[in-house]
Formats: C-alpha cells, sequence, structure tokens
C-alpha cells in the first residue's frame, strides 16, 4: 500500500480545493474536530497511482488549502460503478465472448494486478485511489472530478461540485453549486443557496430550506422537496430534462421550459 498524510497546519475550519479525476473521496465533517486532516492512499506499493499519490501537488495558505491530484496515466471510463482504464496503444475487442488485447504490451492479460498469459513480465497495474478527508465544522469544499464517487457525511458550510460522469451523496450542506454533466447528485438537506446545472444526469435534494434556488437543467432529470422554511425565489430552467419540486407552492417560482417538464407542487 501507498499512504501520504497532507498536513494541514491550521485549526478550525478550512476551505478545501481539491481535484481528483478518478477513484473515490470521503468526507467526514466532524463537530469535535479542531484539525483537518487528509489522507491519499491506494493499495499498490508502486505503479502509475502510487506515482500519483506521490505527484500530488499541495498547497496552503492560510485556512485555504489546494489538492491536485494528477491523473493515473491512461484514459478511464465508468460504467455501471464499474471503471476501465486504457493506456498506451492499440485496443480491446470482444468477439463471441472472446477477449482480444492489441498493443505495444504484446497484448498481456491482468486480472486484480496478476498476469494470466503465458508470456512476458507482469507490467503496472492502475488501483484505485482514495481521499480520506476530516473536516471541522464550519468548513467548505470545492471538488473537481470526472469519474470519481464522492461521499460526504456530516454537514458542510458550502460545497462546490464539478463532475463528468461521477457520483456524489452528501447528508447536509449550506449553500450547495454544482454542475454535473451525465452524473449523479443525492444529497439529504440543503439550508442554503442552491445553484445546479445539470446535463443529462440526475439529482436529488431530499429537503430544501434555503433563501434562493436556481436549476438548470438540460437532458436531465432532478427531484427536490422544498420545506416549509424555504423562501425566496425558486428559478428553473428545463431543456429537454424533467423537473419535480413539491412543496414549492409558497415560494416565487420562475420556469422556462423548452420541450422538457416541469412540476411544482
Amino acid at each position: 500500500m501507498t499512504e501520504r498524510t497532507i498536513p494541514v497546519d491550521t485549526f478550525g475550519p478550512i476551505a478545501l480545493d481539491l481535484t481528483m479525476n478518478t477513484g473515490t473521496i470521503r468526507v467526514v465533517v466532524d463537530p469535535m474536530l479542531k484539525q483537518a486532516h487528509m489522507v491519499l492512499k491506494t493499495d499498490a506499493t508502486s505503479g502509475p497511482s502510487a506515482d500519483a499519490i506521490r505527484d500530488t501537488a499541495v498547497s496552503l495558505r492560510g485556512h485555504n488549502l489546494k489538492v491536485r491530484v494528477p491523473d493515473v496515466a491512461g484514459t478511464t471510463i465508468s460504467v455501471g460503478g464499474n471503471t476501465m482504464t486504457f493506456s498506451g496503444g492499440s485496443g480491446v475487442q470482444i468477439i463471441n465472448g472472446n477477449v482480444h488485447v492489441t498493443g505495444h504490451g504484446d497484448g498481456k492479460v491482468f486480472i486484480n494486478g496478476r498476469e494470466v498469459t503465458a508470456t512476458g513480465p507482469t507490467g503496472d497495474v492502475v488501483t484505485p485511489i482514495t481521499a480520506e478527508i476530516h473536516l471541522p465544522a464550519g468548513s467548505m469544499t470545492l471538488i473537481s472530478t470526472r469519474t470519481a464517487q464522492t461521499i460526504v457525511t456530516g454537514e458542510l458550510a458550502r460545497l462546490e461540485y464539478d463532475g463528468t460522469s461521477g457520483a456524489l451523496t452528501a447528508e447536509r450542506v449550506g449553500d450547495l453549486d454544482a454542475t454535473v454533466t451525465s452524473g449523479s447528485v443525492i444529497i439529504g438537506d440543503v439550508t442554503g443557496s442552491l445553484d445546479v446545472n445539470l446535463t443529462s444526469g440526475n439529482l436529488g435534494i431530499g429537503a430544501y430550506s434555503g433563501t434562493d434556488a436556481r436549476l438548470n437543467v438540460t437532458s436531465g432529470n432532478v427531484r427536490m422537496a422544498a420545506t416549509p422554511q424555504a423562501t425566496g425565489r425558486l428559478t428553473v430552467g428545463a431543456t429537454s430534462g424533467n423537473v419535480r419540486v413539491t412543496g414549492a407552492a409558497h415560494l416565487n417560482v420562475r420556469r422556462r421550459v423548452t420541450s422538457g417538464y416541469v412540476q411544482t407542487s
């Protein structure tokens, strides 16, 4: 295993700016915690994932922590919660249930890091990277990712999320600012402002009690429940998307619909 602790030499809430395109991001907000801490880890002791952890750029200025995890060599796609990574040359074909691998590596096949072909030395394997982050109450995060699974427990003061084909679940946030493309976002509670741009993805908010909300949806699906504590304006724009908001009768609702479906009640 390769593991790296990111030092945070400051006390109290922080603003974390994290870019990590693949893997798993776990954020825990602990009201009893006085000082944030973060760990990057992967099962491999060498290879592209271990190199990415060692090459991660870290900058701490006051209470602002910036972390940039470099991409692991190759291209990774996510299908049904599983990931596939391609690097080097030529490709993979599946014909009548048989897998054909071609490229500069003599067509080797690995399962769980172990070579199952008869010839050639064992090569490096891309193993998932996990970021484990513990934050004091009142902290904010900005997370940019492509396919990583992001899980937030506890309450963040603010969450800014930019994801492509990733999945985000969070228990409770103050302000939420999200840009989602072909991904999934599920939030338990939003208590502050809400600003979401959704393209071909899914958004679910269990309870919205903020003061201003904007939903801009293109070929996506939104399900949100407003609470009696919610106030102010709800602006909804939908282009070939589907939006359903319940509990919004007392809000100032403005809608713009182009070949989509918007229902508020």
